[in-house]
């Protein structure tokens, strides 16, 4: 019995530990169990946003997000069976808030909106080629000779171009007989760009215009000219780039970067750019930082990048060391560094874009299109989406007053709907009610950045958001998209350098392409004549580009005119053989 005993207690103590292990595993298991699908829903949101960013609406308006979710958009299967006969004509749609629906569109963006000419009003300042399309025989055999006649002319426009116009100008240079002794002398030719070259100011000017503007890559533009029989290579337009480009614009670069470091208002923001050969190892990215002038402030504006090759501070500290103003930015920390540092010198202020982006994110992963109406109204996240959706019908409608007029509306009608919001973050923050991860990352967001998204209130040369700068950086992706990389470190600079000048012309509403024509073109000139300050008419809303652009656009429609000579307009046969037999009487 004594043995049975110990073996029983023996059976029992090992039962007991091999329980406690299970219990142990199983807490275990039940922990990772848990961790996975954390883990797991972690993964699902970044491929639903993912899937938003590559086939969804672009737009974070409340209206479009509920939209999308009703409507997902899905890569179609590759071995599908079924023919697709494209969409439904039912669509579900949703009346959230239907009175403030068409509220606050009066204004668009930008105190700059203004209504384009039409087509047909712009075809109207192009050369104009006539063609009068008369068929006299075809009329004739249709209707009998002398049977018919000119009424009037029915007018029809169509719009042309021509093939790329490249030509070859030849200078001669006079060689002088002096004296009886017939000394012989000439004038030295200096090409003002590069000597010995056959580079011309139309020719770079084109050359950067289509890579900073339309975004077509030097190897492109390269073959381009190979297939106008103009054997230029790729090597020889970038050597062309790199060296006129820093001895030509690199002053009006710099001379801009002091006008703007002068102004009190301006927004900032940074991308990257890849350098081949920059020191580092593979995959590292280097940054444009991006600065402009307010879109709001009554100055011509002004776009600067600068290359740098981190993302530290100290660009900040190099480039705003003389700044005294406000800057609207991100939450990025540099910023607030920079403000620290300055004492109350520099003022930061908040990107309500940013604050409403994190909102967006943590209303897309929830599983909308399951959702009444009701439900999608009780949503905290969608609540949150339409106090800031109030925000912006204010503020949409103040774009073209005047800052003070604007700062007293603000204070009137933006100001409440800017309280409401924080007052419902506030209200969140405060409860027991669990959320998800995205949505407690939009309220920490909105909490910690409350003083500066509400600091636009206070002058009307801020803007509310930060979405000037990042749809200025969205030409520069576009462009990015296309040629990679920068080769060289001089090669990230002299983009920074020409995204600025291209970037600010277009702000300021310009012809690119003449005006960097006119930049190649005057800045040799002057400099070869000794003058040293003009940089301030290079700018492009200065009164001597100005002049010099009505120039060039006078000079186009006349040479182009000449090629197209107005015929003279036909008249029906009958009258002019009639004229011709009474001429013969007589």
């Amino acid at each position: 019995m004594r043995m049975i005993q110990l073996e029983n207690e023996r059976i029992s103590t090992e039962a007991h530990i091999q329980y406690s292990e299970l219990n142990g595993k199983y807490a275990a298991a039940c922990h990772e169990n848990q961790e996975l699908k954390k883990l797991l829903a972690k993964e699902v949101e970044k491929n639903t946003l993912k899937t938003k960013s590559t086939f969804g609406r672009k737009t974070e308006s409340f209206l479009s997000l509920v939209d999308a979710k009703d409507h997902p958009q899905e890569e179609p299967a590759d071995e599908s069976e079924v023919e697709d006969a494209g969409p439904g004509k039912e669509r579900r749609r949703r009346e959230i808030d239907p009175e403030s629906r068409h509220k606050g569109r009066k204004g668009g963006r930008g105190r700059h909106t203004k209504k384009a000419p039409s087509l047909a009003h712009s075809l109207k300042g192009l050369p104009q080629q006539v063609i009068y399309d008369l068929d006299v025989e075809g009329l004739n055999e249709q209707h009998g000779e002398n049977n018919w006649r000119i009424a009037y002319w029915h007018q029809h426009e169509k719009l042309m171009k021509l093939e790329t116009p490249y030509y070859t100008q030849v200078v001669y240079t006079p060689v002088v007989s002096v004296g009886t002794e017939h000394d012989l002398f000439t004038f030295p030719y200096l090409n003002p760009l590069i000597d010995k070259s056959v580079i011309s100011c139309t020719i770079i000017a084109d050359i950067l215009y289509r890579k900073f503007v339309l975004g077509l890559p030097f190897y492109r533009q390269a073959m381009d000219y190979q297939m106008q029989n103009i054997p230029l290579i790729k090597q020889t337009i970038i050597n062309w780039a790199n060296t006129l480009v820093p001895k030509v614009c690199e002053e009006v670069y710099e001379f801009m970067t002091r006008l703007l470091v002068g102004y009190r208002h301006i927004q900032c923001d940074e991308t990257y750019i890849q350098v081949n050969k920059d020191g580092y190892g593979p995959g590292h990215k280097s940054f444009l930082w991006v600065h402009t002038s307010s879109e709001l402030s009554n100055c011509p504006p002004i776009i600067i990048f600068c290359y740098e090759e981190t993302r530290g501070t100290d660009h900040l500290r190099r480039l705003l060391r003389e700044f005294l103003g406000y800057i609207t930015c991100d939450a990025y920390v540099s910023y607030q560094v920079l403000e620290k540092e300055s004492g109350g010198d520099i003022l930061t202020t908040g990107c309500l874009m940013h604050c409403r982006r994190y909102f967006a994110e943590a209303f897309f992963v929830q599983d909308v299109a399951a959702m009444e109406d009701g439900e999608l109204k009780a949503l905290p996240e969608t609540k949150a989406l339409m106090l800031i959706r109030g925000i912006y019908q204010e503020e949409n409608q103040l774009k073209e007053m005047a800052a003070d007029e604007r700062a007293a509306a603000r204070k009137a009608k933006v100001a409440p709907k800017v309280d409401a919001f924080f007052e419902y973050v506030h209200s969140l923050e405060d409860s027991e009610e669990i959320f998800s991860d995205r949505m407690k990352k939009a309220l920490t967001y909105a909490v910690n950045q409350e003083r500066n998204l509400r600091r636009f209130l206070t002058d009307g040369n801020i803007p509310c958001d930060n979405g000037h700068v990042e749809r200025i950086i969205r030409s520069y992706s576009v462009g990015r998209a296309n040629w990679l990389f920068a080769d060289t470190i001089h090669g990230a600079k002299v983009n920074a350098i020409m995204y600025s000048i291209v970037e600010t012309a277009k702000a300021n509403r310009v012809n690119i392409l003449i005006y960097l024509q006119y930049l190649f073109e005057q800045i040799p000139q002057r400099r070869a004549g000794g003058e040293k300050e003009f940089m301030a008419d290079m700018m492009p809303w200065s009164e001597a580009y100005k002049g010099y652009e009505k120039r060039k656009q006078q000079e186009r429609r006349s040479l182009y005119g000449e090629l197209f000579p107005k015929p003279e307009r036909p008249r029906t046969p009958r009258k002019r053989k009639r004229t011709e037999e009474m001429e013969q009487t007589a």
